[in-house]
């Protein structure tokens, strides 16, 4: 009975897992796998018996993702999952470092960020997706586009992002 109870959650969760973030590379479209944050938990100061506030960053492994885009206004084509709207998709810029890359703040919501949104974007829909083109250029850099509506996973409030690299030109 396990077995079978294991075996549809992870069904399900298939299912749920509807979203979809491609890149056009070329002619043709490149999905971006989606990458699960680590977490890291650096525990506050304690005063007598007064505990300080922790900080928690959130961090991709590797200095560079491993989707580079072509030029810097990088074409996405975005399926949002069944209870997601594109309004919800934002592209956060990350701090990149030799071996790992970070987002500035623990929270998505306090990142400066950009929502694909038509005063941003140039945007076209495509049956059940949409294709994206921001219109100013993206400056070289790491970035990661999320949904900024997701729910976090587990103690550490990790993230389900879809990392991608804008080069130099």
């Amino acid at each position: 009975m396990k077995y079978i109870f294991s075996f549809m959650v992870f069904l399900c969760a298939m299912v749920v897992q509807a979203q979809k973030v491609e890149l056009a590379i070329g002619e043709g479209w490149v999905e971006i796998p989606v990458q699960q944050t680590q977490s890291e938990l650096k525990p506050g100061w304690k005063i007598v018996d007064y505990q300080m506030k922790g900080k928690l960053t959130h961090y991709l492994s590797g200095g560079h993702a491993s989707q580079i885009t072509e030029g810097n206004r990088p074409v996405f084509r975005v399926t949002p999952a069944e209870k997601e709207v594109l309004f919800d998709y934002v592209i956060i810029r990350l701090k990149a470092s030799k071996y790992y890359r970070k987002m500035f703040k623990p929270l998505m919501i306090e990142c400066n960020y950009t929502r694909l949104e038509p005063s941003y974007f140039d945007i076209k829909a495509e049956s059940d997706s949409f294709v994206c083109q921001p219109r100013q250029p993206l400056q070289p850099g790491e970035y990661i586009l999320a949904c900024i509506s997701q729910r976090p996973i587990g103690e550490l409030q990790d993230l389900l992002v879809y990392p991608f690299c804008v080069g130099k030109e």
